[in-house]
């Protein structure tokens, strides 16, 4: 028998929110990225949920309703630089900025080190631009590197390497620093080969009480399938 769309897209908005109701009934709190370290990283108890906004930042919106429609905060990182999508269009912009008066955090999505290789610029000159962008339109205050599938270039150990000169740029954290990562597990969706949960489901991981950062991305989300565009 042929299985319907629904049963053959794990990744659907009503799971999405089935697993975030689950949470909450377990007695989860729900914080930023940015919270979550004022706390001091609880390892207990505490949901950081966070999104890397890569490509078609439209289908962000549907987990967004979910979010506020539950009362969650969550942390958004926003591509400056790439070729996925616009920044500054204006569905885009309206988007991340509401987002943020709902009470959800944005964080620059930066890929500093492969645009710096590409065209030949230093990659701090790079990422001082997207923050110094950024700001003028949100509250900043960290960073996740980007990677694409190629793994062509990774900014992360750019990142940690030179960490001391990018907190001058206003930044105060980025996404995978120690504490974070030893606080939490870590849950995020991924390929092997085909998209999955790459070690845990966060219904595994629910029932331990353990704190979790859980990253997913927009556009592997879908009410029924993953052609669907602008509402």
């Amino acid at each position: 028998m042929t299985e319907s769309l629904e049963n053959n897209n794990k990744f659907t908005i009503k799971y999405y929110k089935e697993f975030l109701t689950l949470a909450k009934d377990q007695g989860y709190l729900f914080v930023t990225l940015r919270d979550f370290l004022k706390k001091g990283c609880p390892s207990k108890g505490h949901v950081v949920l966070r999104h890397d906004l890569d490509l078609k930042p439209q289908t962000m919106q549907k987990m967004l309703d979910v979010e506020n429609e539950l009362g969650i905060n969550s942390s958004i990182f926003v591509r400056i630089t790439g070729n996925a999508y616009n920044f500054l269009s204006y569905p885009v912009l309206h988007m991340i900025r509401k987002a943020e008066l709902d009470g959800h955090e944005i964080g620059l999505h930066t890929s500093c080190v492969e645009f710096g290789q590409i065209n030949k610029v230093d990659p701090l000159k790079i990422l001082s631009l997207e923050c110094d962008l950024l700001s003028k339109f949100v509250n900043l205050e960290g960073i996740a590197p980007h990677r694409d599938l190629n793994y062509a270039y990774n900014s992360l150990p750019y990142i940690e390497k030179n960490w001391d000169e990018i907190q001058k740029l206003g930044v105060s954290y980025h996404a995978y620093q120690k504490q974070i990562e030893d606080a939490c597990v870590y849950v995020n969706e991924g390929f092997n080969p085909h998209l999955c949960w790459r070690k845990y489901a966060p219904e595994e991981v629910i029932p331990t009480g353990n704190s979790m950062c859980i990253l997913t991305h927009n556009h592997w989300w879908y009410d029924v399938h993953p052609f669907e565009e602008w509402r």
